[in-house]
Order: structure tokens, then C-alpha cells, then sequence
């Protein structure tokens, strides 16, 4: 049960009782409510935004209590965008030996798609490693997401390995012998493997800010079965060959197009984005005109316009004045090049199978039946990833319009997530299950009414609606974004840009940087709906209940209830998403044997805009007390405009 804490304050309770409103609750039973619905995103630069301390290379002890005390089961790692730029072999091992773990690739292409800069490089204090020991703390575990961009099957299966497989001090540190990924990490400090069952190919893999190679014109589509029509869908599913021209070059870990001008200076090295490259299919130019390549530097002359090219790594080496010329200092360095073969997710499938046959592999096409459709019965995958956020239309709304229509969605992401299933059933012919590895408010740009939106109560209730929905729906694992943010310090922030790429980087859970954390509402929900993991879901209804009336979705319901049974009590969770309305309810059981013990466990604030902050922390607080249900099937019960109430009986024998 929820911890105890100060009664909640008086209020005026204005009651609807014409006709009476009833919370309903059968002892039907629906199936278990999964315990890894109550999940979150860890995005690992910034020291996991202000979480890890690395002064003693730990998590702060007090941001680990707090994840642990909101009963978080479930972490999502790299976490968004950054995963498919990211190197894992670069964030294992000693600190002081690790390189900054942006490289070149992706972030290049989000920024022509989107118009917009990302920081980098970014150091990689918060390894596989890190993330593997965040979890046993937590007892949780863990989705990583492997790099499909500027990655291969190859370096996702031995992730996989790494994190995974068993360790035996038989095992050898040669490469190429089954045990060396375990015995690497038993030398790492971790001879256990991690508790990692979900891995997903990539992020969002149908939105254009993650094409990366397949933004390329189309040369090849990789070894697959049947006609292909839709290029970006077959280039996910199968893999293949794309062609760019004059396209900006790079630097190691730093794709910024400031980073493609030469320095002037002797032997630099630049890197096309998207390796690997077809031998020969490379033109480099400098400065707009084209250079020769070249297999050695050694034998050619100070002025010989010449470099040597690796198509592995798509790295250019230039001279250094002696032997090959010097690019001049401004001139800008374009290459033309045939990006591949790249694997495609048939690929990466079946080299992370072969890794751990235990392991569930995702797809990251998303909602996309032609995905489904291409796959068909021939081609296998474990389960789907999803991401739904909320996003109101009108952000010059009045704040009390901009509130209800927020709160229409979960009902309608709940309806999508239907189909989708339906739709899964009808192309594979299985129910493969759906993972919700994102979700939340998407706040970017934030209504006018109110800047700070994201960090309010109102959030805290989406959450609470959305995770009503993902256990109607029966799915196995939901991960909110995000985990932690510091919301109250710039200089350990994400990035100010990543702002406008609608990620909501401040609607987290817990707001810091350490060692000082604050709960915020979204975490505090979970805490208080994380009451009902691993319980066996009860049907249940609200009847003659008020409702909204948001604009372009009029009759969304103020309650939401989600009901849930063990062996000792039975938990009832009343969510009011209304900004203003408290409604009076009757609460009514039948054919529910219970007792008249209860504790009842309330999360609200001052206004459903309220939020905490490092000096005011209890601005939005949960409160529990115990209380006398009435003997019968049925009681009243007070639910509080903007709050989540829990009320958990004990249940006769």
C-alpha cells in the first residue's frame, strides 16, 4: 500500500446526484495487469540527465529510492532519438577510456529534416553498464534499443550478447569464441547477465527524422520474398543499398555541418555519414573539385590532390603537406557515395536471436500496416513498438479548453491501439504483443496559457488515463518518457533544441539534477497506479458519470476507474482528469466480498497546473488515511476535481 502522509485538505464537494453517479465493480476478472506497465525512459546523456553522479560512478542513492518507491519496473535505454547514433562499444569499460558517443550519422539527417541542432559530442558516462546496474537496484527490466541507422546486425547481436548471456570462468577474451561478450562484461564487473528481455530494431523507425541511410536514392533492396512498393518500408524490413550526392562530410563523433570545412591543419580525417560504402563508389570534392583516392599517402607528392578512403568506416584520410596535399583551410569536403548493404530488420532479427533465442525482438515501423503487410506469415517478429503522445491542436486555447481536450485522448490512443492489434491478427495470423516504449504529453510547442504545462498535475492525470488504457488493452510493458529531467537547471538540461523536436523533455517523473530530486505528478501517478501491478484486472465502469465537452472531442468521460484484485484486497483506482468538477459517487461492489477496513490514498494540489519544484516539493503530494467502508455493496465516496484516488479494501474470507 501507498505510504501515509498528512490528511488532505477540507473542500467544498459539489455533487452530481441527478442521477447518482456510480463506480461500478464486478468480480469478473479480466486477466493479470501486467507489472511492467509502470515503466520509464532513461535517456543516458547528461549523466542520465542529472542522475548519475560521476564523482563515485553511481546513480544518486536518493534518486534511486525515489525511482524504486514510485515502483518503476520497467527502463527503456539509449532512449529515443540518440539510439540510433549510438556506438555501445564506446560507453563499456573504464570511464577515463571511453570516447563521446555521438557519431557521425543521424543526427546530420534530423537536422535536414527538421531544421534544427543537437548537441554533440556528448561524453558516455552512462553506459550498458551503468543502465544493466540502475536495473538490478530497481529489481526492474530492461528495453534497449539497438542503433539501426548507423549500425548493423552484427553489433546488435553482440549487444544482445553482452547484456544476456551467461557467464563461465571457462569462458576466453578471444573474439571469436562463443563466452568472450559474458566474459568481456565479468571484466566490466558484472559477471551476471542483465535482465534485458526486450530489444527493439531502432526508434521510430516511420518517422523521416530516422530514415538516415534510407534517405538516400534507392540502389538495392536487400534478399527478401515477394514485390516491394513501399521503398522506406522494404529498406526497414530488408535492407539495402542507397546512393547520396555532394552530401557534407563529418568528423569523428560530430556531424554539425560546421564540421565538413577544413581546418587547414596536416592529416585530418573526415567520415561520410552513413557507412558502410561500395568499394569504388565514392567521389570526394574539396572545395568543389575532385580528388583522386589513392591506397597509400606514402608515395605521393606535397601537391598530389589525393586521400585514402576506408569504406568499412567511410573514413577520407588526408595528407599532411609531405605526402598528399593539405585541404585548404575553408574549403568544405562533399562526398558522392553508395551507402551499403545495409541489414535490414530480417537481418538484425535473426543475428539477435541467434545471440539469446530467449530474447523479444520488436519491430519499429510503428502503426504502419504495410510493415505488417510486407511481413506477413513468412517473415517472424516478437512484438511491436509504439509510442502515443498527446498533443492538443490549439495551443492558443484557454487553458480550462487546452486541459479537456488534452484528456480526451487516452480514450482515443486506447481505440487506435485496438486496431493496431486487430490489425497485427489479421497480417500474421498471431497476437503478437504491443509495447508501449513511449507515451505521455507531447508539449512542444507548450500551450501560450502556460509555459510550464508539462510538469503539471494535468500531465500526472494523462498519465494516470493512459496507463488505464494500456491495461485494458492487455499489454505487457509501457515505458513513460521520461524518467528524469532538471527542469530547474539549463546547464544539465537535454539540449534547448531537442525542445523542437517535440520530445517534452521536462515532462519526467522525477525533476533533479542530484543529489537533491523532486517527484513530479507524472511520477507520483505512477506510484499511485502502480498499486495495481501484477493484480488480476476487474471489470468495472463508471455509469451516468459527467463528461467534458473538449472541442473536437465532445463526451470525454471526468471518471475513469481501473479496478484490480489480489489474494489479500481488492484496489480501486477513481481518476477525476476535470480541472474544476468534484464529483459525489456512489461506489458500488456487487458480488465483491470485502471488509469494512480500507485505506484510501489520495494524489492531488492546489490546481491541476500545480507542480513540485526543489523548494516547494509537496506542491502536488499524495495523502493516505484509513477509513470504514459501509458494510453493504455500496458507499459514497468524495472524488476531487484534478486528482487520483486508490481505495484499497480488504477482502472477506
Amino acid at each position: 500500500m501507498v505510504g501515509a502522509g498528512t490528511a488532505p485538505a477540507a473542500r467544498v464537494v459539489h455533487p452530481v446526484t441527478v442521477p447518482p453517479v456510480k463506480v461500478v465493480v464486478s468480480p469478473e476478472k479480466l486477466g493479470t495487469i501486467s507489472p511492467y506497465l509502470f515503466g520509464a525512459n532513461l535517456l543516458w546523456p547528461y549523466n542520465a540527465e542529472g542522475a548519475f553522479d560521476v564523482s563515485t560512478d553511481q546513480f544518486y542513492t536518493s534518486f534511486v529510492q525515489e525511482a524504486r518507491s514510485m515502483g518503476v519496473t520497467a527502463l527503456r535505454y539509449p532512449a529515443g532519438i540518440t539510439s540510433d547514433s549510438f556506438d555501445w562499444l564506446r560507453a563499456i569499460g573504464p570511464q577515463d577510456k571511453r570516447q563521446p558517443n555521438e557519431p557521425y550519422g543521424v543526427q546530420a539527417d534530423i537536422r535536414s529534416k527538421l531544421c534544427c541542432t543537437m548537441d554533440g559530442p556528448v561524453p558516455s558516462s552512462v553506459g550498458p553498464d551503468e543502465f544493466g546496474q540502475l536495473l538490478d537496484q530497481l529489481g526492474a527490466i530492461g528495453t534497449v534499443t539497438v542503433n539501426f541507422v548507423t549500425g548493423n546486425a552484427r553489433e546488435a547481436a553482440e549487444f544482445v550478447a553482452y547484456m544476456t548471456t551467461p557467464y563461465s570462468p571457462h569462458h576466453t577474451f578471444r573474439p571469436d569464441q562463443p563466452g568472450y561478450w559474458a566474459a568481456l562484461r565479468a571484466k566490466n564487473g558484472h559477471p551476471a547477465p542483465y535482465n534485458v528481455p526486450y530489444w527493439e530494431v531502432g526508434n521510430e523507425q516511420d518517422g523521416p527524422w530516422q530514415f538516415g541511410w534510407r534517405t538516400g536514392r534507392l540502389v538495392s533492396f536487400g534478399r527478401h520474398r515477394g514485390r516491394c512498393t513501399d521503398t522506406d518500408v522494404c529498406l526497414y524490413a530488408f535492407g539495402g543499398t542507397t546512393a547520396f550526392i555532394d552530401q557534407p562530410t563529418g568528423v569523428f563523433a560530430d556531424t554539425d555541418p560546421s564540421a565538413s570545412f577544413s581546418t587547414g591543419r596536416a592529416d585530418q580525417s573526415f567520415y561520410v555519414y552513413f557507412p558502410p560504402v561500395v568499394a569504388g563508389s565514392q567521389r570526394v570534392l574539396v572545395g568543389g573539385r575532385t580528388w583522386r583516392a589513392v591506397r597509400s599517402l606514402t608515395e605521393e607528392g606535397p601537391w598530389a590532390h589525393v586521400y585514402v578512403f576506408r569504406p568499412a568506416s567511410g573514413q577520407i584520410i588526408f595528407g599532411n603537406g609531405h605526402h598528399g596535399a593539405v585541404p585548404p583551410a575553408g574549403a568544405q569536403v562533399t562526398a558522392s557515395y553508395e551507402s551499403g548493404p545495409h541489414d535490414g530488420f530480417v537481418e538484425f532479427y535473426a543475428a539477435m536471436k541467434r545471440a539469446n533465442a530467449r530474447i523479444h525482438v520488436c519491430e519499429a515501423y510503428e502503426q504502419n500496416v504495410d510493415f505488417l503487410r510486407i511481413m506477413g506469415r513468412t517473415y517472424p517478429y516478437d512484438c511491436i513498438e509504439l509510442h502515443k503522445y498527446a498533443k492538443p491542436l490549439d495551443i492558443k486555447a484557454p487553458i480550462e479548453e487546452y486541459e479537456e481536450d488534452l484528456m480526451s485522448y487516452p480514450l482515443n490512443e486506447g481505440s487506435k491501439v485496438g486496431t493496431l492489434q486487430r490489425d497485427v491478427r489479421l497480417c500474421s495470423g498471431r497476437n503478437i504483443p504491443i509495447v508501449l516504449t513511449e507515451y505521455g504529453q507531447l508539449v512542444s510547442p507548450m500551450p501560450l496559457a502556460d509555459p510550464e504545462f508539462n510538469l503539471s498535475l494535468d500531465e500526472g492525470l494523462l498519465v494516470a488515463s493512459q496507463l488505464r488504457q494500456w491495461a485494458l488493452h492487455h499489454l505487457p510493458l509501457a515505458e513513460k518518457y521520461l524518467l528524469n529531467s532538471t527542469p530547474f537547471l539549463g546547464a544539465y538540461r537535454l539540449s534547448s533544441q531537442i525542445d523542437t523536436l517535440g520530445l517534452s523533455v521536462d515532462s519526467a517523473m522525477i525533476a533533479g539534477p542530484g543529489p537533491a530530486f523532486v517527484p513530479e505528478p507524472t511520477g507520483e501517478a505512477v506510484r499511485v497506479m502502480s498499486q495495481l501491478a501484477g493484480t488480476q484486472m476487474l471489470a468495472s465502469e463508471v455509469q451516468e458519470g459527467p463528461v467534458m465537452e473538449a472541442e473536437d472531442r465532445p463526451g470525454t468521460p471526468v471518471l475513469q476507474v481501473l479496478a484490480g484484485a489480489s489474494r489479500a484486497q481488492v484496489d480501486i483506482v477513481v481518476i477525476n482528469d476535470s480541472p474544476g468538477v468534484d464529483v459525489k459517487a456512489q461506489v458500488a461492489l456487487p458480488g465483491v466480498r470485502h471488509g469494512r477496513d480500507m485505506l484510501y490514498t489520495l494524489l492531488d494540489g492546489p490546481s491541476s497546473l500545480a507542480y513540485n519544484t526543489l523548494g516547494h516539493p509537496e506542491e502536488v503530494t499524495i495523502t493516505t488515511r484509513f477509513a470504514q467502508a459501509s458494510a453493504g455493496s455500496w458507499f459514497w465516496w468524495d472524488f476531487p476535481a484534478h486528482s487520483i484516488t486508490l481505495l484499497q479494501l480488504s477482502t472477506s474470507r
